[in-house]
């Protein structure tokens, strides 16, 4: 079984500003493999795999690509190759869509680690501190503690366009590692209670509470004035 947890990351400035460097990177990363998809020769590309083996030699004409993690740049080029996926389900499904395209800053803020490069540590409180390598330590808000027998597969920092950082965390479990749901039958309903948005009313449950919309026309003006002001900024 495969999922995930997410979690508010806090990094340093320093740090911050290395994320920044690395995920620039990968964005030229990622619009390299739409390039050379568009004008190599198919037979040393056309998959993920094979692009992978094209990686050194970006490395030798490149310099900047050896200053980020190896596995997180193939994850790169396989991210490519996932959005080409996506792409060809949708024509197939009848949707019309148009053609892969070069990410911009605004389009690319976030970068995966996969099978290595990383290390989750000093998980001990509802602090914790994740270790990426060739970027460093950051702080996470470890509100909800990853159990012992899920594995993490992979590790995807992104930069939300609020300017807040978020660390997600792929797991995966063996299925018998999981606790059994119990029978419809065994539950006990008794002391149950159904909740629903409405129409009417904010909240209402089967006991017959409601909740009354909540009234936020105070603070209309101001959300207007703050939404106008990011609207504006770079």
């Amino acid at each position: 079984m495969e999922y995930s947890h997410r979690y508010h990351a806090y990094p340093t400035q320093e740090v911050a500003a290395e994320l920044d460097h690395h995920i620039d990177i990968h964005r030229q990363a990622y619009n390299y493999t739409l390039y050379e998809y568009d004008n190599v020769d198919a037979d040393n590309i056309g998959s993920a795999y094979k692009h992978h083996s094209r990686l050194p030699d970006w490395k030798d004409e490149f310099p900047v690509f050896s200053g980020v993690n190896s596995k997180a740049l193939q994850r790169t080029v396989t991210r490519f190759y996932q959005n080409l996926t996506g792409l060809s389900e949708q024509k197939q499904n009848g949707r019309k869509v148009g053609k892969l395209t070069w990410k911009s800053p605004r389009e690319f803020q976030s970068i995966t680690y996969s099978q290595s490069g990383f290390e989750l540590k000093n998980t001990s409180g509802r602090r914790a501190t994740l270790w990426l390598s060739k970027i460093g330590d950051i702080k996470l808000r470890y509100h909800r503690e990853i159990p012992d027998e899920a594995a993490i597969k992979e590790v995807t920092i992104k930069k939300e366009t609020t300017g807040e950082w978020f660390v997600s965390f792929g797991l995966e479990t063996d299925e018998a590692d999981l606790p059994e749901k119990p029978d419809v039958d065994s539950l006990n309903t008794d002391n149950s209670v159904g909740v629903d948005l409405g129409i009417l009313n904010y909240i209402h449950t089967s006991d017959g509470t409601t909740v009354d919309w909540i009234d936020l026309e105070d603070e209309y003006e101001r959300l207007y004035r703050e939404q106008r002001e990011l609207s504006r900024k770079e």
